[in-house]
Parts: structure tokens; sequence; C-alpha cells
């Protein structure tokens, strides 16, 4: 496991005994199993991201906290970072980041509500990430799981959410463009970026809507609103976004030399009963561009989950994605092949702490 990361560890823990004013929590899990899926090898992969993290609070009176997170992900198989399919890191560095999780400090308060500073979760993708009963994840994963502008944390960032009200609450981001590229690259690449998002819930129904223009990337931007309701463990959502994907970013990202539109909707549907949960969910996703990437993708999937304890469970996925194109497939297929039809099977194993 890099050396760096093992720093980072014990760096958390010492904090954690040093500063006995700071309430300090250590959570994680693993999670791993087995995917087969047509076209490639089975391999071993995971279902959520396995990651380790540390958050805390300290009072600082009258209401107000001081808080903070570091959450490192990696791959449960083998120990390796975790490298997702976040635009952004790819926009600033072809490298991809170094932390692959969010790192962030702030202050909270109970009627002002939360600032917070770093590489915090994006707003879209996070209130959004609910109309996907397998929340972005394993082969079932929702057409907006693989977005070409798909950031879920977002680095140099500054975010606000708002104390509910009502049933309301509203969540605003500012990023910094870092303009890595060469001067004259692309003129208007290197752009700030910003994102807000309002959520409402009450009893078993809720909906949010969503916008984000994401930084270093010629001002692509993405919306999106979804909704749901909950009734004696039955749950049923409905979403759709929409995304712009501007020249110069669809060029960098290794996709294509022109603009494309992405267009994805959802029907999501889940049951929990005891122990057992059952997920299924349609996916339609269509793609626009002048180049190669034109056509509709169709995605079906059925889950299962059981709950050995609190912490433990099992689970089993099937999906089929059937697209219009090879070129559409390669967009959309969770191991990236170049097919326009795939067929996968998960089956593995978590464990919360």
């Amino acid at each position: 496991m890099d050396k760096r990361f093992l720093s980072v560890l014990a760096l958390g823990m010492l904090a954690g005994t040093v500063n006995a004013q700071t309430n300090v929590t250590v959570y994680g899990q693993i999670d791993t199993g087995v995917i087969k899926e047509t076209g490639s090898d089975t391999r071993m992969g995971n279902n959520e991201n396995s990651l380790i993290g540390f958050k805390g609070t300290e009072d600082l009176g009258a209401g107000t906290k001081a808080i903070f997170r570091l959450e490192q992900r990696f791959n449960g198989s083998d120990g390796t970072k975790y490298s997702d399919n976040n635009a952004l890191d790819k926009l600033q560095n072809s490298d991809g980041a170094e932390w692959q999780g969010a790192a962030y400090v702030g202050l909270a308060n109970d009627a002002a509500g939360t600032v917070t500073m770093g590489r915090v979760n994006n707003i879209a993708i996070e209130n959004y990430g609910a109309v996907d009963p397998f929340a972005y994840f394993s082969v079932g994963i929702a057409g907006t799981g693989v977005n070409l502008l798909y950031s879920e944390q977002i680095p140099n960032t500054i975010r606000y959410d708002s104390p509910e009200m009502a049933g309301f609450s509203l969540s605003a981001s500012y990023t910094l463009g870092q303009d890595t590229h060469p001067k004259g690259y692309y003129h208007s690449y290197g752009n700030d970026g910003f994102g807000i998002g309002l959520k409402y819930g009450k009893g078993g129904f809720w909906m949010t809507t969503n916008y984000d223009r994401l930084a270093d990337s010629d001002k692509s931007w993405l919306w999106n609103v979804g909704l749901g309701y909950t009734y004696e463990g039955f749950s049923a959502t409905l979403g759709y976004q929409g995304t712009v994907v501007k020249s110069a970013a669809a060029d960098i990202l290794g996709i294509d030399t022109h603009a494309i539109r992405q267009k994805d909707w959802i029907v999501g549907l889940m049951y929990v009963t005891g122990p057992h949960t059952f997920k299924a969910s349609y996916n339609r996703g269509d793609l626009d561009s002048k180049g190669s990437y034109d056509g509709n993708m169709n995605r079906y999937a059925l889950g299962y989950t059981y709950s050995m304890s609190k912490r433990t469970s099992l689970y089993a996925i099937a999906a089929y994605t059937d697209s219009d194109s090879e070129e559409v497939g390669s967009i959309y297929n969770t191991n990236g092949v170049e097919s326009d039809s795939v067929t996968g099977v998960q089956f593995g194993i978590n464990h919360r702490f």
C-alpha cells in the first residue's frame, strides 16, 4: 500500500490521541467480490468503495462546532489506490488525484448552517444519488454514475449547506479553477466552477433539483431533477439528468474532439423487509455529438442484499446493457469494453466499521 496513505492514517490516529477535546470517529468499510461481464475476464471488484475515514467535531460554544473529514478510498481486492471516473481530477491532472475521497474542514452552526472548504462532495452528485437503488455502484450502476462529467468529490471548493426549514434545504458551492493547461490551448478552459442544489423531504416523499458547472471544463455543465416516495419498506424513484460536455473538455478527457450532449433517465424500485433488500432499476441514456458518439443505451438491473448483521451484508447483482453502437457502449459499459451488448453478474461481501 502507498506509504503516503499509511502516513496519513498514522497522523490521523495521533491527532485523535493528542487532542482529547476533539471528538474523532474512525469509520470505513471493506467491500469486495467477484464480477463477470461480457467481453472481459472474471475479476475481483466492489459493490461500494472500500475506504477508511476520520471525522471529528469540536464544540466552540454558542451552537457552533469546528468539523473535519478525511476519507481515503482504495481497492479492497488488492489494496491499491482507488481510481474512479472523476472527471475533474482528470481535467486537472491526467494521472488523477492522489487523494480519492473527501478532505475538508469547516464550521457548523445549528441556526446558520455549515461551511466547509477543501475537497468536498459534489452537491449535484450527492443529492441525485438517492434516485439510484444501486447508489452509483456495481454492474447495475445508473447511467448518471458513468456520466462524462461525473465528479463525486471536487477539490479547491467552498461549500455551504443551509439548515432544514419546513422540509427544504439549500446547498451551494464555488470551485477555483486551476487552469493547468498551456495558455492558448483552449482560451476558456480554465474556468471556475459552481453548483447549487435544493432538497425537499416530508413524510415518505422527497425531491431534489441541482445544477453543476464543472471547473476547468470549458464551462461544461449538468443539471438533474429527482424524486422518490417510500411507504412501509417499498421505495420508488424517478430521475432525469442532462449534460453538456464542451469540445475542449471532451478532448482532454479522451472522449471526442466534438461537444457531446448526454441525457439520462432512471426508474428505481427497492423493497426492504427484515434483513432482505430487493432492488431493480431501468436506465436509458442518450448521447448526441457530431462525432461517433450518437445513440441510446438501455440498462436493466436486479439486485439482492442480505444483512447478516448491522455491519456485514452479502449481495448479488445482475445487469444487462444494450446500446445502439459499440461507441455508445464504451461510454456506458461498466467494464469499458466497446460492445453494444454486455451482461454482468456480481456477488460479494461488505463489512462496515
